[in-house]
């Protein structure tokens, strides 16, 4: 095989070994029972509906993890995965920011209703949870 196919072969493996996201040491979760309670709300608040057996829960040991903004706390991907980082699965902004993105179908963070309505940015939470301090260190997508 010659340099260049190498090189090209090479090249492929690389990009399509980097598709999709593969957080480290992910484990499947079983939601606590407060995520339904968590899930009502996040319906409530966006006016949305969803079907929250069908969301597979991850949890990433740690603080936080590798994503697409740096380290994160929690990520939703359309395959209706949720990855939660260990230290952040009984964080009810966390784990319901990440709610909010399933019942949208969607990456990103409109306003509303994340700030309207649902108040589930680091900068719009209300809780009392200590949330907001941890806004420098690791993101939610």
């Amino acid at each position: 095989m010659s340099t260049r196919r190498r090189l090209l072969a090479v090249l492929i493996f690389a990009l399509l070994g980097g598709c999709g996201f593969d957080p480290a040491g992910e484990q499947p979760l079983d939601a606590p029972a407060v995520y339904r309670t968590w899930w009502n709300k996040t319906e409530a608040c966006s006016g949305l509906s969803g079907d929250f057996d069908r969301i597979e829960w991850l949890v990433v040991p740690g603080h936080g993890f590798a994503c697409s903004s740096g380290q994160c706390a929690g990520h939703w991907e359309s395959s209706h995965r949720i990855y939660i980082a260990s230290d952040w699965t009984r964080n009810e902004m966390v784990v319901r920011h990440e709610m909010l993105h399933e019942l949208l179908r969607r990456g990103g963070h409109p306003d509303p209703p994340f700030g309207k309505g649902c108040p589930l940015t680091w900068a719009t939470w209300p809780g009392g949870d200590g949330a907001g301090q941890q806004a420098d260190s690791v993101n939610i997508e």
